[in-house]
């Protein structure tokens, strides 16, 4: 009985020390063993591994793609005007150990790259207008904006919402591994204008804008990734100091005093510029994309009526529209009812007129061949309208009314 207990407790020992000692490695994770805080191992590939156990702790990082969705925030276009940007962000865990040391967790990065992104994409938007933001530009022919058949502007895609994008995924870039940095410096001598003095830095300036568009900041730095952002200022416009050339070989900058300007001996202004990170964040940032571009809360009542009173408007227009064609629906009907009625009369005058000169032609016609009897029949038709019941008539004996009752029923000619 007491060798089953010891079995069974050694059994028990040995499944805690196994559970303790291997663990395994997902397709989709990459992994750090580490010590009393230090790492010892990194494993990118799956498989199955192994451990100090009680010992040596296991931490898990995503070998995928993360995403990052920043909080949205209310920026300034160049117009001076707000606008609601709801962005987010793409990136991969290049170097787990750095990430882990700068970063420490997923959650802890979700925060930090967002406040990056968020300023970055607050510096680009405020050099755009906001079509340029939206990615559209109103269609403009002649000087005149194109209007479709409601009266509203008529716009057209454009690549400027793509190019913001580009500089602002350059500019996250940037910030993920390096530092913004200022140095203050002095006038060696007594300086005037145009004349020139270098400066030599202590450290590699980064490619801020990458305008040679390698991926790579660390070469392609010219003179517009450092400048001039405090000193001395004359009258004429901009600050007294300009970079005119910078030498990555020997790291010396070359600057000027500007044209109509003096510079003293220890007179100060401040460079900026930016360098490497001392505490790289370990992660490549693969793309940025904004979700939403839209007018703050505040201002949404006012649009909502600008859009109902544009609304009346069109509905205005096209009742008038409407209107002005049934009047000349109704109109044309009318004329064509006029017009349809007066050939219709004078088609029936010309056939009853025919119709009534035919008549005459064949009662002259029929005058013509027996006078005699049309006048006998014309009596009789007298005598029906006359000689009818109740109808007293006193006339002459010698009427031509009775000249065809008075008569023997021979005609003058001899026939019966």
């Amino acid at each position: 009985m007491t060798k089953m207990i010891i079995a069974g407790v050694l059994i028990i020992i040995g499944i805690i020390v196994l559970s303790q000692t291997l663990y395994k490695v997902d397709e989709t994770e990459q992994v750090l063993v580490t010590r009393f805080g230090d790492v010892k191992t990194v494993h990118r590939t799956a498989g199955l591994r192994a451990k100090v156990p009680f010992v040596d702790t296991v931490v898990r990082f995503d070998r995928r793609l993360l995403r990052i969705d920043a909080d949205p925030e209310s920026m300034r276009d160049s117009k001076k005007e707000n606008l609601v940007i709801d962005s987010y962000a793409r990136y991969r865990i290049l170097n787990p150990v750095l990430f882990r040391k700068t970063l420490i967790s997923e959650e802890n990065a979700f925060s930090r790259l967002g406040d990056i992104v968020n300023s970055t994409l607050r510096e680009q938007i405020a050099l755009r207008t906001r079509p340029e933001i939206i990615g559209a530009r109103a269609i403009v022919i002649n000087g005149i904006p194109l209007e479709d058949e409601e009266g509203l502007a008529v716009f057209e895609s454009t690549e400027t919402r793509t190019a913001l994008l580009a500089e602002v995924l350059e500019g996250v870039r940037l910030r993920v591994i390096a530092s913004e940095t200022t140095r203050s410096e002095v006038v060696p001598f007594d300086m005037a204008a145009g004349e020139v003095f270098n400066i030599t830095l202590p450290q590699m300036i980064l490619d801020r804008d990458n305008r040679d568009r390698d991926s790579n900041l660390k070469t392609g730095a010219d003179t517009a990734d450092i400048w001039v952002v405090n000193g001395l200022e004359g009258e004429i416009e901009g600050l007294d100091i300009e970079v005119i050339l910078w030498s990555p070989a020997t790291l010396a900058v070359t600057l000027k005093v500007q044209k109509g300007e003096t510079a003293s001996k220890g007179d100060s202004f401040t460079l900026q510029y930016f360098v490497e990170r001392e505490d790289p964040l370990g992660i490549e940032i693969i793309d940025v994309r904004i979700k939403r571009a839209d007018f703050p809360d505040s201002v949404t009542p006012s649009i909502f009526t600008r859009m109902r009173a544009e609304r009346n408007r069109i509905a205005t227009k096209f009742r008038a529209e409407g209107d002005e064609q049934d009047l000349e629906i109704r109109a044309e009907a009318n004329k064509s009812r006029e017009v349809i009625l007066a050939d219709a009369d004078k088609e029936s005058s010309l056939l009853r007129g025919e119709g009534e000169a035919e008549a005459i032609r064949i009662l002259a016609e029929s005058l013509e061949e027996d006078p005699e009897f049309f006048s006998f029949r014309r009596s009789l038709e007298a005598y029906g309208h006359i000689l009818n019941t109740g109808t007293t008539v006193i006339l002459s004996a010698d009427a031509d009314l009775f000249r065809f009752l008075d008569s023997s029923g021979v005609s003058s000619g001899g026939a019966p």
